[in-house]
């Protein structure tokens, strides 16, 4: 049951993105930002009598990963990297579906990992 609840969220973001790429990948990176202010980087281009910049993608650095969506020809283009010690060993392209799924894993375990920190050092303070 989770498993399809999952697949189908998945499957409306991505409608959702192809339908306006841009504007959407913009707000999804200004939401991320919001939410993950020091691990989200937004990637940005501006013409040169352009008053906006233009969302070109955004990067997610979770751990030894970096998660990476952009707009590429107008379609959603997705890589995970390999980051040790800031530098990229690998990158391996993967379908945008698969690239939010495993986004929401990693953030999820981040989050848990974070709950669960939080309570040992309000154990510890409380004793």
């Amino acid at each position: 049951m989770n498993q399809n609840i999952n697949f189908d969220m998945q499957a409306a973001w991505l409608r959702r993105f192809k339908s306006d790429a841009e504007s959407n990948l913009k707000a999804f990176a200004l939401r991320l930002k919001e939410a993950l202010p020091e691990l989200v980087t937004i990637h940005e281009s501006r013409g040169l009598f352009s008053r906006s910049a233009k969302t070109k993608g955004v990067s997610v650095e979770l751990g030894e990963k970096r998660y990476n969506l952009e707009i590429d020809g107008g379609r959603l283009k997705a890589s995970i990297a390999m980051v040790v010690h800031g530098v990229v060993l690998n990158t391996r392209d993967v379908d945008p579906a698969e690239w939010f799924a495993r986004l929401a894993e990693e953030t999820k375990k981040a989050s848990e990992h974070a709950q669960a920190l939080s309570g040992s050092l309000g154990d510890f303070m409380a004793s």
